[in-house]
């Protein structure tokens, strides 16, 4: 039998010297699979070459198609993202809110707010209404930053501070808290305060330079009420500061927010929980601890989260509300008020007394009970007031 270039008809494959047609013993190789396989036809024949590969127009077809996959995908990736960083932030003002509750339980009142900008947190002045330092200061033991908040120190609780808690509190204030960062904001990192302030804390040793330098900074604030009280210089001096009677510097408040002038007036001018030489427990918290703002999110100028925005004279500024750092006392960089709706954050729009963030979505506050909401930024105002005083005798 001749073989043909397609094989035989018993064959599956193209064989040579197939003898299944002839009854030829050997042929029992061919069944089982002892055949000789040879190229294909077109191959040995030499009639054809084979090609293989990708035209122009099908490699640009697939560059295309790719390029449309990424585009529908990057959104979904960038969401993914910041879904993840909010989830990271809403974390970070949950650890503050629980620090601040155990502070409650051991001192039984929330960290107190400081005196003012002309102060800076001092280790040996406890955590009531003589201490000078934020309320971001005095919730460090509590956050497993001890020492941190035990640099500025030189052994005494009253007089004068001497030099070693001069040096030690330059060294703190210098000093970086992740937890105190909002990663959707800008990273944990030391952030500008301008050469002005060259004695920049009364409790600390001068800037040695005249020029910027750099310090830790917050993304948080404490709820001071509804009102409009959010910064203050401090006292003059530390006998100032020890006078516990309403005094001028603190424009007659005691330490629960009560203002009583020297007519016999008297209004509840702070009416939050963490203020100005504040001693706000929960049993101040009259509207219920799982309906009042304990701390939040604060609004900043998107324009400048880096201290960094440029002036008409080629240099560059910090502004207000966000010009100074966590360990200096009551001001409003850490302390903001629930009288105005919160904001997201905005390019070119300053508001040094707001919360607001830069989540789209809203902003991130936690309750005196410890609990923490996402909290639109559509929130009725009035409840948003409501929710900011803690005794107004109006729960939602």
């Amino acid at each position: 039998m001749r073989m043909s270039p397609r094989g035989c008809r018993n064959c599956r494959f193209r064989t040579s010297g197939c003898m299944v047609d002839t009854g030829d013993p050997a042929a029992g190789l061919a069944r089982s699979g002892a055949a000789r396989f040879d190229p294909p036809e077109a191959a040995w024949t030499g009639s054809a070459r084979l090609a293989f590969g990708f035209t122009l127009v099908e490699l640009l077809v697939v560059i295309a198609i790719i390029g449309i996959l990424v585009a529908m995908l990057l959104p979904a990736i960038q969401a993914a993202r910041e879904a993840a960083r909010r989830s990271q932030c809403m974390n970070h003002v949950k650890q503050l809110a629980i620090a601040c509750m155990n502070h409650e339980d051991v001192h039984k009142h929330f960290p107190t707010g400081g005196w003012g900008t002309d102060w800076v947190g001092d280790a040996d002045r406890g955590y009531g209404e003589e201490q000078p330092g934020s309320w971001l200061y005095n919730i460090l033991p509590f956050i497993e930053e001890q020492t941190v908040h035990d640099m500025p120190s030189d052994g005494r609780g009253d007089g004068a501070p001497l030099q070693p808690q001069l040096d030690g509190a330059w060294k703190m204030v210098s000093v970086v808290i992740d937890v105190f960062h909002c990663p959707s904001r800008r990273p944990a990192m030391l952030y500008k305060i301008e050469a002005h302030h060259k004695d920049f804390a009364r409790n600390a040793a001068p800037n040695p330079q005249p020029t910027d330098f750099y310090v830790g900074a917050c993304d948080y604030a404490a709820n001071a009420g509804d009102g409009t009280f959010l910064d203050s210089l401090g006292p003059r001096t530390w006998q100032e500061g020890y006078n516990k009677a309403n005094t001028l510097w603190t424009l007659y408040l005691d330490k629960l927010g009560l203002q009583t002038t020297p007519t016999g007036a008297r209004n509840w001018m702070l009416t939050g929980v963490m203020f100005q030489r504040s001693e706000v427990g929960t049993q101040h918290v009259v509207d219920g601890t799982s309906k009042t703002y304990l701390l939040g999110e604060r609004y900043l100028n998107a324009s400048n989260y880096m201290r960094d925005q440029p002036t008409s004279d080629g240099g560059s500024t910090v502004e207000g509300g966000d010009d100074w750092g966590w360990a200096w006392g009551y001001c409003d960089d850490n302390s903001r008020s629930g009288l105005k709706p919160p904001l997201v954050d905005f390019p070119n729009v300053s508001s040094k007394e707001i919360f607001g963030s830069a989540h789209p979505g809203g902003w991130h506050a936690a309750f005196c009970d410890g609990h923490v909401e996402a909290i639109s930024y559509d929130i009725d105002l009035l409840l948003h007031q409501r929710n900011a005083n803690r005794r107004d005798g109006e729960v939602n």
